[in-house]
């Protein structure tokens, strides 16, 4: 229980510490100890929610907080939360596969940040807009917004922004066939993360950084990659990352030649990602599934994940993913 300002300030501090390092299950822990009206009318408390339950992968109790902190916030003119409710709201509907309605909200909280001059939210917002254009297969357009993010993240002195804005730069480049520059983003993303000693990040620049390898056949090290990975994202119980190192791991067992294996390790990375996953993380967990049924004979089964694939694809907006599984249905 907070009995005083003091308690409050101290817990606040102790929580945004634990977010920073990714720990965001330990963040909803310590937030469960206190009465749920408590953190309603706190909205930092209630931004801490919304990010730590969307982090994980519970979409729904991420934008009842991100609905919660934004109400306050405007009833009491505390802009700046405003702005970061804003931006989560989109990051959630991203997260679910809402690709609209989160590109609505980024350009709002965009317009909040820039009349704030609030540098930091407007790199998170450029970061987020460059997802979606990603998604839709403008991937220069994303790597323009990913480079504005960069320079934003930068003058506002955000190590963790700036290692995930790298990591999703290297998706682009990689998107381009630009491999060797996928690989600098990729490395720089390693590099950035480990100097700021945060797990979930370190991990997921591991991932991204392992995919590459795994591309360009250096099949034991991307192996040695993601289990270093997946060691950090089970000690973290993070879904969304444990999700995406499981289909990847399933791509080194069909490159090890085991179609079975990989086959049943994506079934299971499916089952994660539909309860506490992303929707862009479960389309590519069908796709991959798609192709290792294919090659077990499962054409049944193997048009059922393509047709799953489409359905989550198109719904992300991700049209030239879409028609290219499209493509591969008989």
């Amino acid at each position: 229980m907070l009995t005083s300002l003091a308690d409050e300030v101290a817990l606040l501090a102790e929580l945004r510490a634990l977010a920073e390092e990714g720990r965001h299950r330990e963040v909803l822990e310590r937030l469960e100890r206190l009465p749920p009206e408590v953190i309603a009318s706190r909205t930092p408390f209630a931004l801490l929610a919304a990010e730590a339950h969307g982090r994980l992968g519970a979409h729904r109790e991420a934008g009842r907080w991100a609905a919660a902190a934004l109400a306050v916030a405007r009833g009491r003119g505390e802009r700046h939360a405003e702005l970061r409710a804003r931006n989560y709201q989109g990051a959630i509907a991203l997260q679910g596969g809402e690709v609209d309605g989160a590109e609505a909200h980024f350009a709002a909280a965009l317009d909040l940040a820039r009349a704030l001059d609030d540098h930091a939210a407007q790199a998170r917002c450029f970061n987020n807009l460059g997802i979606i254009a990603n998604l839709r297969g403008e991937w220069r357009e994303a790597l323009a917004s990913y480079q504005l993010a960069l320079a934003a993240y930068q003058q506002a002195g955000l190590a963790r922004g700036m290692a995930e804005t790298q990591h999703n730069i290297g998706i682009s480049r990689r998107a381009l066939g630009d491999y060797r520059g996928a690989l600098a983003a990729a490395e720089e993303a390693v590099r950035l993360a480990e100097q700021l000693g945060n797990e979930a990040v370190s991990a997921l620049a591991l991932a991204g950084r392992a995919d590459l390898h795994l591309v360009q056949g250096d099949v034991e090290l991307a192996a040695a990659e993601l289990a270093r990975a997946g060691a950090t994202y089970e000690r973290l119980q993070h879904p969304v990352g444990l999700a995406e190192v499981w289909r990847l791991e399933a791509g080194v067992a069909r490159a090890r030649g085991d179609d079975s294996r990989a086959a049943a390790q994506l079934l299971r990375a499916a089952e994660l990602a539909r309860g506490q996953g992303s929707a862009h993380t479960l389309a590519e967990i069908e796709r991959d599934l798609g192709a290792a049924l294919e090659a077990l004979g499962d054409a049944a089964g193997a048009r059922a994940a393509r047709e799953r694939a489409v359905a989550l694809y198109r719904g992300l907006g991700a049209g030239p993913a879409a028609a290219e599984i499209a493509a591969l249905i008989k």
